[in-house]
């Protein structure tokens, strides 16, 4: 008796997210699709206009953005209408299809599984589901069913390149891994092994950068630089790891290579905003200045990180039309407490580019931090 109870609960619950379209107005479905739709890429060209304000992307970049998200834009304004537009089934029609289907299935379920439905059997035993794997679409043990295979065939690259997608999708990564690095040693290496290789291990790791992690990007864009999906891996890669030089050109090719793929635009700029933004925070350390700090006292450390701020002060005596140095400089000198130095290289800047608008309105924002700062 319980378990009619828990099927017939199950039923009705069933029922009622099926049917639940009926019961919605056509205005109700429009109004979901234009704000999932359209207001996403109406807010993606105000974050456009507003990373271009501020000079984190350059115009051929936003101009390349903006005529993509107005093209989606138009076209998801244009479904919106259509749907309101064909919607003409009444509230009351809705109701009426509902309630009939609702009976329809209720008694055609309950009449088939009275003569058919047997609610005792056992379980179907494993070795029988392995068998029926393909057939039932029971993809658990169609992985049984392929390691099973791969234990008495362990060299067949069929079988590995099966099992190896399988895991992934299952979300066994550590086992994906393994199974990419055993097809990597029964065939060649190429760029698409090797990515799906490293991206098995960083789910697997919690993103974390391993050394193998490294090794297995890097190879992948030497033997092909253009290949979107290791280039998006590598640039965040790089950037996780300091490289912030080499992560912008890696995220600026990709914007270039693939123009009209916005959700890779979009991503790519946000990357390309934070690491400018982490660059302009601090003059950046090699490796060795990175090693050196870690053995040093507070004081040391903090002389040092003076010593290299003046040193890029002393560079831009040199080259003073160089405003990210600027830009660099001051923040530097804000975040080791000194504004009275951040106040005067900003003057400084100012009368470097006295004829660049440009530039004078991004020393106007500096200036404006740097009066709400105490």
């Amino acid at each position: 008796m319980t378990l009619w109870i828990v099927f017939g609960v199950l039923t009705i619950v069933t029922l009622l997210a099926v049917l639940r379209p009926f019961w919605w107005s056509s205005k109700a479905a429009t109004d979901d699709l234009t704000g999932f739709d359209v207001e996403v890429y109406r807010d993606q060209l105000n974050e456009l206009e507003r990373d271009g304000e501020r000079g984190l992307i350059n115009d051929a970049e936003k101009a390349a953005a903006h005529n993509e998200i107005s093209r989606r834009l138009l076209a998801a304004t244009a479904k919106a209408e259509k749907a309101a537009n064909e919607s003409q089934i009444s509230k009351k029609t809705s109701n009426a299809i509902a309630g009939l289907t609702a009976i329809g299935v209720l008694g055609l379920s309950g009449y088939i599984y009275s003569q058919m439905g047997q609610p005792n059997l056992p379980d179907v035993p494993q070795q029988q589901r392995i068998e029926n794997a393909a057939k039932n679409q029971d993809m658990p043990a169609l992985i049984l069913k392929v390691q099973q295979f791969l234990q008495k065939n362990p060299n067949d690259i069929r079988g590995w390149k099966v099992l190896a997608p399988a895991l992934k999708r299952m979300k066994k990564y550590d086992e994906a891994a393994k199974a990419y690095a055993r097809i990597m040693q029964l065939e060649k290496p190429t760029p698409t092994l090797l990515t799906d290789y490293a991206e098995s291990l960083l789910l697997g790791n919690k993103g974390e950068l391993t050394e193998r992690v490294k090794v297995a990007l890097q190879t992948a864009m030497k033997m092909d630089p253009k290949f979107t999906k290791a280039g998006f891996y590598w640039a965040a890669a790089l950037q996780q790891d300091g490289q912030y030089d080499e992560s912008l050109k890696v995220w600026r090719q990709l914007m270039t290579d693939n123009p009209k793929d916005i959700k890779l635009q979009m991503f790519a700029q946000r990357q390309i905003a934070a690491i400018k933004n982490q660059k302009g925070k601090m003059p950046a350390l090699d490796k060795d200045q990175r090693q050196a700090a870690a053995n040093m006292t507070a004081k040391d450390r903090q002389e040092m990180i003076r010593s290299m701020v003046d040193r890029l002060a002393g560079k831009l005596k040199e080259n003073g039309k160089d405003l990210d140095g600027w830009l660099r400089l001051i923040r530097a000198r804000m975040v080791l407490g000194d504004k009275k130095a951040a106040l005067g290289a900003l003057e400084q800047a100012r009368s470097n580019f006295t004829d660049d608008q440009a530039a004078l309105a991004k020393l106007k924002e500096v200036q404006e931090q740097l009066n709400k700062a105490k």
